[in-house]
């Protein structure tokens, strides 16, 4: 079987991150690029100096190529994605899939209709440590999955088309479905807009799940420090993922009642986790690349996409009712 011909839009800052991943993959070939501007062509010529670079969207995707990659703005991602799915190509595109449902439930029907791949970027879905914390959980290691808990902070780039949620968020959305195996139905959101009107700069997240369980979720692009922390806590021991510095941790720690009416507190050492070796991002790209093959179908698809839109519109509509509760529709 030949290469994966694949195509790219979009080479700014997280966009450079994925066209080197691309080029630097076995089995694809990145023939052509677009950005409009100047320093995403720059980019371009610097990491994938063989790619031919495109005049316009449009034409990026003559020659019919196997796949698409889009790494463009958010409000570009669905007449990006629309165009491609249009022509019944395969897409690879970043999160968040849309900036509304009904945008996201449109690439999702095109998809189906051509018969198309459809990926969405939850690129921690494929972290080597999220695997091995849903192994811990699956093996039994912390018991019943009672609560979680994460926490994405960073004195980061302040967007203008989406809030800190909808930048933000879906990867703990993602990680949280996964961990809780069932999506949440209901959630309350709080936050503020500080620095450019109606852009929610730093929120915070409840999701309530079918089984009853709450999870947390704080995000801010103005706080100085960098955070990247997952906390899983079950009825028989606790798991502790710092992203930033790749920890991951089991504590045997747990809580049980007593009949008197007071609580004992277990705990024990320590242990850290082992985890496979692999770059997220790099196994997300690899693992499109073979859906595009057909050998492999799609992690975080457009469905997948698609829920994690329903759950945000839900927290838009939380923020703007003061953090009142909303139902996932």
């Amino acid at each position: 079987m030949g290469k994966v011909r694949l195509v790219m839009a979009g080479v700014g800052r997280w966009g450079g991150n994925v066209l080197k991943s691309l080029v630097a993959l076995e089995g694809c070939e990145v023939e052509r690029t677009f950005d409009p501007s100047q320093e995403g062509r720059a980019g371009a010529r610097e990491f994938a100096p063989r790619a031919v670079p495109a005049d316009s969207f449009t034409g990026l995707l003559d020659g019919e190529p196997d796949g698409v990659v889009i790494a463009a703005p958010a409000e570009l991602h669905h007449p990006l994605a629309r165009e491609a799915l249009v022509r019944g190509l395969n897409v690879f595109v970043e999160k968040p899939l849309a900036l509304n449902v009904a945008q996201g439930e449109e690439l999702v029907r095109l998809a189906e209709e051509r018969g198309a791949v459809l990926c969405v970027g939850h690129v921690l879905r494929y972290h080597p440590a999220m695997e091995a914390i849903l192994k811990a959980i699956s093996d039994g290691r912390i018991g019943r999955v009672l609560t979680a808990h994460a926490r994405r902070t960073n004195f980061g780039r302040v967007r203008s088309a989406e809030n800190v949620v909808w930048s933000i968020a879906p990867h703990d959305i993602v990680n949280l479905a996964l961990i809780f195996g069932e999506w949440p139905i209901r959630v309350s959101c709080s936050g503020r807009a500080d620095i450019r009107p109606k852009i929610t700069d730093y929120a915070m997240l409840e999701l309530e799940f079918p089984s009853g369980r709450l999870a947390l979720a704080h995000v801010s692009w103005l706080d100085p420090q960098k955070k990247r922390e997952l906390t899983v806590v079950g009825d028989r021991g606790m798991l502790l993922w710092e992203d930033a510095e790749g920890r991951l941790e089991f504590l045997p720690n747990r809580a049980e009642p007593l009949s008197d009416g007071s609580t004992t507190h277990h705990t024990g050492p320590v242990e850290t986790l082992e985890t496979v070796p692999g770059e997220p991002l790099a196994r997300e790209l690899a693992h499109f690349v073979a859906c595009c093959q057909g050998e492999e179908k799609p992690l975080s698809d457009g469905r997948e996409g698609l829920a994690v839109l329903k759950v945000l519109a839900a927290a838009d509509e939380s923020l703007a009712r003061g953090g009142t509760p909303v139902n996932v529709r």
